[in-house]
């Protein structure tokens, strides 16, 4: 499981990339990106409700829920908005994206749920899959490894986003 570093950094990163009015480095969109590609975690709370710790990757990390996050989006936004919409939507689906690729130690994604309650692991070492038995130096740096994997990501969509908006003027 990546930190929220990470998934923060690259659900910006995909708004950055697919919508239409992102402009500067801090926006709206991106930070509403941001929130979203975090927001499959709010599980946890599930978590500490019912001390039922299956709760965690379960139906919020699924392919199907990611759709139902588009849903209320787009409704949101309006037909016209539709790039917008997508662009958020994938930002949260970001999150499975990058959970299922990072995932050795966690148990897997529930990523059929309401189909199947089989998880899905890829068996790839996350970069920080379990923080909480990290001591504080080992956390600072893998937020550090975060940081310049998926700031460098994201800085380089920005690059290639304002070489290609050039071309076009």
């Amino acid at each position: 499981m990546p930190l929220p570093i990470a998934h923060g950094l690259l659900g910006a990163t995909v708004v950055a990339a697919l919508h239409p009015k992102v402009k500067k480095i801090i926006s709206i969109p991106l930070i509403v990106g941001a929130f979203l590609a975090n927001a499959a975690d709010l599980d946890f709370l599930f978590v500490l409700l019912t001390d039922d710790k299956t709760w965690h990757r379960g139906f919020s990390h699924s392919i199907l829920f990611s759709v139902f996050v588009f849903i209320p989006i787009a409704v949101f936004f309006g037909r016209n908005r539709i790039r917008e919409s997508f662009a958020l939507s994938l930002a949260y689906f970001s999150h499975v994206v990058l959970d299922f690729l990072t995932t050795k130690l966690g148990g897997g994604l529930e990523l059929l749920w309401f189909f199947s309650s089989e998880r899905f692991i890829t068996g790839w070492v996350g970069l920080s899959e379990t923080p909480s038995k990290l001591l504080p130096l080992g956390v600072l740096q893998a937020i550090g490894i975060e940081m310049l994997i998926f700031g460098t990501l994201s800085g380089l969509v920005f690059r290639l986003r304002k070489f290609f908006s050039r071309e076009r003027s």
